[in-house]
């Protein structure tokens, strides 16, 4: 009964409150449905500023309406924000950028072999075809490894 007392009670600056709060939430969780419930609970403030003696029935229901529009919008919105598409595929796949490299087999003694490709020393397959030192390509990548033939001179 009093949750329903304080629904009727509810002001403009309680609307405002109520929005501000989602928009804290949406910030530590974003996601857009936070977002959607702020601009909700903002939007049944400027009603009941013109609407004051509107019953908390309807601003209740104007709420959950609005509520559940914004948020669709917002999910929406975020999601085309989200999938953008690359020009380059391979962006951030340092993998797959490796292909083609060139690169110098490094023998350590009882450890697999390993292609130094830059600075960074990546996994070798097949370890057992190569000498110390050979000038190998990357021409795949298997996990974490780099399958590789010698080099053309």
């Amino acid at each position: 009964m009093e949750a329903i007392q304080f629904i009727a009670d509810m002001n403009f600056y309680h609307w405002l409150t109520l929005a501000a709060v989602l928009l804290i939430a949406e910030i530590a969780l974003p996601g857009g449905f936070f977002l959607g419930a702020a601009v909700g609970a903002l939007f049944t403030g400027f009603i009941h500023l013109l609407m004051p003696d509107m019953g908390w029935q309807l601003a209740l229901a104007i709420y959950s309406i609005s509520s559940v529009v914004f948020s669709f919008l917002a999910v929406n919105k975020m999601r085309g924000i989200l999938d953008f598409q690359s020009d380059h595929e391979d962006l951030n796949n340092r993998m797959a950028n490796l292909v083609g490299a060139q690169g110098v087999v490094m023998m350590i003694p009882g450890q697999p072999s390993k292609v130094k490709v830059g600075d960074t020393l990546w996994g070798l397959e097949p370890d057992e075809r190569f000498y110390d030192q050979a000038p190998v390509t990357v021409v795949a990548v298997d996990g974490t490894n780099a399958i590789c033939q010698l080099a053309d001179d």
